[in-house]
C-alpha cells in the first residue's frame, strides 16, 4: 500500500473506494500521461532556439503541443528572470532608502545640536541684556542723584 494520499494515488480501485463517483480510471486531473516521456528510452530530438521567437526542431515533425510547451518554458524562465530583477531592484531601493534614512538621522541630529547651541547662546545673550538693562537703570538713578546733589549745592 502506498503512503501517498489516496486522491493522488495511481493505484487502481483506490480512488473509487475514496470517491465512488469516479468508477472509471480517468479523472479530470489525471496527468500521468504527461510524465510518460520520462519513462521512454527514446533520445530526445535536438532543438535550436532563436532569441525569444519560434522554436525550430531539426526534424519537421514538431507537434503544436511541443511548441506550446517550449513557449511556456520560455515564458516561465522569462518570468523568473523578471521576478529576480524585480527583487534585486527592490533590494537595491531598500538599501538606498536605508542609507538615506541614516543620513537624514545624522543631519537631524546635527540640526538639533545647532538649535541647542543657538538657543543656549540666545538665552545667555538675553540674560546679559537683562543684566545690562538693570545696570543701566542703576547708573541712571545714580546720575540723577548726583545731579540733585550738585543742584542742591549750587543753591
Amino acid at each position: 500500500m502506498s503512503t501517498i494520499s489516496p486522491v493522488f494515488s495511481t493505484e487502481p480501485g483506490l480512488l473509487t473506494s475514496v470517491l465512488p463517483a469516479f468508477e472509471t480510471s480517468f479523472t479530470p486531473w489525471d496527468i500521468s500521461h504527461l510524465f510518460s516521456v520520462f519513462d521512454s528510452s527514446i533520445d530526445p530530438k535536438p532543438v535550436s532556439t532563436h532569441d525569444y521567437g519560434s522554436v525550430n526542431q531539426i526534424g519537421s515533425d514538431m507537434s503544436p503541443t511541443d511548441n506550446t510547451d517550449e513557449r511556456k518554458k520560455k515564458r516561465k524562465l522569462s518570468n523568473r528572470e523578471s521576478a529576480k530583477r524585480s527583487r534585486e531592484k527592490k533590494q537595491k531601493h531598500l538599501e538606498e532608502m536605508s542609507i538615506q534614512l541614516n543620513q537624514l538621522k545624522i543631519q537631524n541630529q546635527e540640526l538639533k545640536n545647532q538649535l541647542r547651541y543657538v538657543l543656549y547662546h540666545c538665552q545667555r545673550t538675553k540674560m546679559e541684556n537683562d543684566r545690562l538693562l538693570m545696570e543701566h537703570r542703576i547708573l541712571h538713578d545714580k546720575l540723577l542723584n548726583i545731579r540733585q546733589v550738585l543742584m542742591f549745592r549750587q543753591t
